[in-house]
């Protein structure tokens, strides 16, 4: 099974041509065919020139050629030279001074001049810094042996050498070894041995790719530290002839302290071909010894690792290419390319830092073979998956509720779907090749449409559509429909337009949907009568047109109609509605507008009327229409209904001001019972104008800040200290008039806007009670007022919460208030938001206890600190002894449910004795204070030490 799954992941189609790429990159590696290895060595030449410095040194340490040209063989005769003349010349350039002097002439038997041969030995052991070469040669028997100079010569050498050079695949010669020999590398190259005895020593173990030398091999040439010289470009080699040197024409100091190699350049002389040269001409043997010796001494050499090192890179590689998933995108193509590159970018890299070579050819023709057997892969699924999308396109296109046309630049029809066909009345085989005046459904204003549609598209290079729709008009090929158009550009190659394609989409349900929609959002859905929205969009239009006669508000409400719903059911009311929804367009002319406001009241806009006689006429007859008998379940009822009417322009030019001058006038109507029809005028409308502007100016008084807080204190009547205060709000008005609570409260409560009041009124009694604490002073708890509204839902709970954790005080410094009425609201639901509350810490007060529906079941079930006794019985406290009577009972009973008392407005020393005769636990009123702003609170010194407070009430009692 699991050979299977290998099998089958080695078929994937995506990773074969990795693993035959892997297959190549190895066959080539065994085989080494010469082509790859000239390829390497090409590739080599041109990154080593590239990335490697390409000086050469020049001055003192760039070695001086003394050439054997044609001029030094005229004297002497041809090659070769006595031995004598070789000796004058050893003997001139150690006279000059040079450092070192290399031979690559060889000196291998003895010649027949014997006093010759004498005098070169005698010279080479008195310059002692001679190197002279030796090279490989095929033994008779076979094997390799080292052919150098004669026994007494090699003597007297101050180095022997190597001359051995390797001629790479491409006929070129560019390796240099540094150490050969026969059986073991004894002997340093040329260049090495001068650079040795011109005391340029260099630390071998830096050169080279070292070899295996733990068996020498018998008989075979042993070559160690290989090296691949690079060229200098910009130093060309110091070279000056043989004969002038001998003759002394050469100065001293060209010559002196420099290393000098000797060998032939003369015409017919042994030359190698090199890419030390230009262009890999050849040049003398001489010549690239000399620049051997100028890359070693200037580290122009690089190090050829061995093949194998390939092996590594190329399988990480791959197997990394095994292991990604083609996405059929752009990226697959960027990593490809990028594995493609990596081998090169090994070697790059290798070549910069360390001067080793790492040869990527056969890695990189491996790579190169996966990817294009990757790609013709790739080519392969990309077509297979065209086909399909193609095919799915073409079924998409069949299958949409859209009419899909594609036309050429020349707008010839090129392509049409199913519903085209359908849509249009004609095949794609039938018009073919035409233009749109082929299509026979198209025709008239339409196609005028459309052609500058897809014109304007085609120049302008972007997609066009339609705003709203367009028809179709219905005809022999079938009913009207609403298209809405739209068209878009087809690129070709360089982003030239090839096409446009056209699509008609068939919105004719939308259409007729948003027609519904709108008569239903514009209209009533039982009478069918314009509503609201239509009804002021109507009477707007008719403001605008002042020259076209009176234009007249009607308001008409039925009298009494809620007896029928109650009656007979709402089925019958609706049809008394329809009823008289009809009959009110019968009366009205063509041009009025006739709109259910909602319920059973109903506004008519009257147009082109020339007075006010005209408006009341018409509105005599509305009430005559709906006066007439209506049958409900055989039953015979007659209904009256009552008119407010506003004109336009002398009442109003706003469209809403009309219609509410309209519902007051209908109100006047309705409050004379009914059945009548009033004008408006404007004292009618006097209280609700001063409501509305009260609303308003509550609204933007909470965002201005004109709401205050004035603090009435509470005294305890045993001890005499202040208990707590009051705070009691208060609201100014833009022209500075102060209102008290009884002025705004019913108009906040019924906007809502209490809420908003009631939780700033929370927040800054909260820190107030901080900044008298951070004062210093003896703070004590501060009762705030909570109306009904603000008891409706739970957050209240919230508000109070936000408030302490904003002002960091002791729950126990804060009090709410609520009245009798609103604790009886809702029992079960107070009597749960207040042990929320009182859960805080914060405690609770019943206020104007006894006016409202007394329960004493919610005393029981509720928190409570703390009852108020209404200022109405303190008034009458010592004149009626009702009032004094509920007063003692209330104390009473607070006091037997554990309950405190405070008596509110106590304004005479008579009720605060009396008060204080029934043990009431607190009292507050003008007798002691009037309400204060904090800043007087302050002033008046009112939460100073307690003493003085005691003090202050005794002598009030006094």
């Amino acid at each position: 099974m699991r050979s299977g799954r290998v099998l089958a992941a080695l078929a994937d189609r995506y990773r074969l041509p990795w693993l035959i790429a892997a297959c190549t990159t190895l066959a080539l590696h065994l085989t080494g065919p010469l082509s790859v290895e000239r390829f390497d060595l090409l590739m080599h030449d041109l990154l080593s020139a590239e990335l490697l410095s390409s000086s050469s040194g020049t001055g003192a340490d760039a070695p001086v050629v003394v050439a054997i040209d044609e001029a030094s063989l005229q004297a002497p005769g041809s090659w070769p030279w006595p031995r004598r003349r070789h000796a004058e010349l050893i003997d001139a350039l150690s006279r000059a001074g040079v450092a070192g002097i290399a031979y690559s002439v060889m000196f291998v038997d003895r010649s027949d001049d014997e006093a010759g041969d004498a005098a070169l030995v005698d010279a080479v052991e008195r310059a002692a810094n001679v190197v002279l070469p030796l090279a490989p040669v095929a033994r008779p028997g076979g094997g390799v042996a080292a052919l150098g100079p004669w026994p007494e010569l090699a003597s007297v050498a101050a180095r022997l050498a190597h001359v051995d050079v390797e001629t790479d695949a491409d006929a070129l010669s560019r390796r240099l070894y540094i150490e050969a020999g026969a059986g073991s590398p004894e002997w340093p190259a040329l260049a090495w041995a001068l650079l040795d005895v011109s005391r340029v020593s260099r630390p071998l173990s830096r050169f080279g790719r070292r070899r295996d030398t733990s068996a020498p091999a018998v008989g075979a040439w042993v070559r160690d530290h290989e090296v691949i010289v690079l060229p200098a470009e910009s130093a060309p080699l110091v070279r000056v002839s043989a004969a002038d040197v001998t003759r002394g024409a050469v100065s001293p100091d060209l010559l002196r302290g420099r290393s000098v190699l000797v060998g032939l350049t003369y015409t017919g002389a042994g030359t190698l071909a090199t890419p030390l040269s230009g262009h890999a001409m050849p040049m003398p043997a001489v010549d690239f010894h000399a620049r051997a010796y100028a890359a070693l001494r200037n580290d122009r050499y690089t190090t050829a690792l061995a093949p194998a090192w390939s092996l590594p890179v190329a399988f990480a590689v791959i197997g990394l290419l095994c292991l990604y998933r083609p996405h059929a995108r752009s990226r697959d193509m960027v990593v490809v390319a990028g594995a493609l590159a990596v081998p090169l970018l090994v070697s790059l890299f290798l070549l910069a830092t360390a001067r080793l070579w790492l040869a990527p050819s056969a890695v990189m023709i491996g790579l190169s073979g996966g990817a294009l057997l990757w790609a013709g892969v790739r080519m392969v699924d990309l077509a297979r998956r065209l086909g399909r999308e193609h095919a799915r396109a073409h079924a998409t296109l069949h299958a949409i509720s859209d009419a899909v046309l594609q036309l050429d630049d020349e707008f010839r029809l090129r392509y049409l779907n199913r519903k085209a066909e359908e849509l249009c009345a004609c095949r794609l085989a039938e018009v073919r090749g035409q233009g749109l005046e082929a299509l026979p459904a198209i025709e008239g204003s339409l196609r005028e449409v459309l052609q500058d549609l897809v014109r304007r598209c085609r120049d302008e290079r972007r997609a066009h559509s339609v705003p709203g729709h367009v028809l179709l008009p219905a005809g022999r090929f079938g009913p009207a429909r609403a298209l809405r158009p739209s068209v878009a550009p087809l690129f070709g190659s360089r982003r030239r337009i090839d096409g446009v394609v056209l699509v008609l989409n068939d919105v004719s349900d939308t259409v007729a949907a948003a027609d519904k929609l709108a008569h239903q959002a514009t209209h009533d859905a039982l009478t069918g009568l314009p509503n609201r929205v239509l009804l002021r969009d109507r009477l707007r239009q008719a403001l605008a047109q002042r020259d076209a006669g009176m234009v007249a508000v009607l308001f008409v409400d039925l009298d009494r109609f809620k007896r029928i719903n109650d009656s007979l059911g709402h089925q019958q009311g609706d049809k008394v509605l329809t009823t008289l929804a009809s009959r009110l367009r019968a009366v009205c002319r063509v041009g009025d507008t006739v709109a259910r406001w909602g319920g059973d009241e109903f506004m008519i806009i009257l147009q082109g009327l020339s007075d006010r006689d005209s408006v009341a006429r018409v509105a005599a007859k509305v009430m005559q229409a709906v006066g007439q008998i209506i049958t409900l379940d055989d039953v015979d009822f007659r209904f009256s209904c009552s008119i407010g009417i506003a004109i336009a322009h002398e009442d109003s030019d706003d469209a809403d001001v009309l219609f509410a001058m309209a519902d007051t006038a209908m109100y006047r109507s309705k409050s004379q019972s009914g059945a009548a029809i009033h004008f408006y005028a404007h004292d009618m409308s006097a209280g609700t104008r001063d409501w509305i502007e009260l609303e308003s100016d509550l609204r933007h008084g909470l965002e201005d800040g004109r709401f205050e807080l004035h603090y009435q204190p509470q005294y305890e009547l045993a001890s005499g200290k202040l208990a707590a205060f009051e705070a009691l709000l208060r609201f100014r008005r833009k022209d500075g008039q102060l209102l008290f609570p009884s002025d705004f409260i019913g108009v906040a409560e019924e906007s809502g806007l209490i809420e908003g009041i009631g939780e700033w009124a929370l927040l800054d009694v909260a820190q107030q009670i901080a900044k008298w604490s951070r004062q210093g002073l003896a703070v004590v708890p501060v009762a705030v007022n909570v109306s009904a509204r603000q008891c409706l839902g739970r957050s209240l709970v919230r508000r109070v919460e936000n408030a302490l954790r904003q002002s960091r005080i002791a729950p126990s410094l804060l009090r709410l208030e609520l009245t009798e009425s609103t604790a009886m609201g809702d029992v079960d639901h107070v009597a749960a938001l207040l042990a929320d509350i009182r859960a805080l810490g914060v405690h609770l007060s019943v206020d104007d206890f006894g006016t409202g529906y007394s329960s004493l079941s919610y005393l029981k079930r509720f928190p409570i600190d703390e009852l108020k006794v209404d200022r109405s019985f303190v008034r009458d406290l010592v004149s009626d002894a009702d009032d004094a009577a509920i007063v003692r009972a209330t104390i009473a009973l607070a006091h037997g449910l554990g309950m405190r008392v405070v008596a509110e407005g106590v304004e005479n020393v008579e009720q605060l004795n009396l008060l204080a005769a029934q043990q009431c636990d607190l009292v507050q009123g003008y007798l002691f204070s009037s309400p204060l702003p904090a800043d007087e609170v302050e002033a008046q010194q009112m939460l100073a030490p307690a003493e003085g407070q005691a003090r202050s009430l005794r002598l009030i009692r006094s």
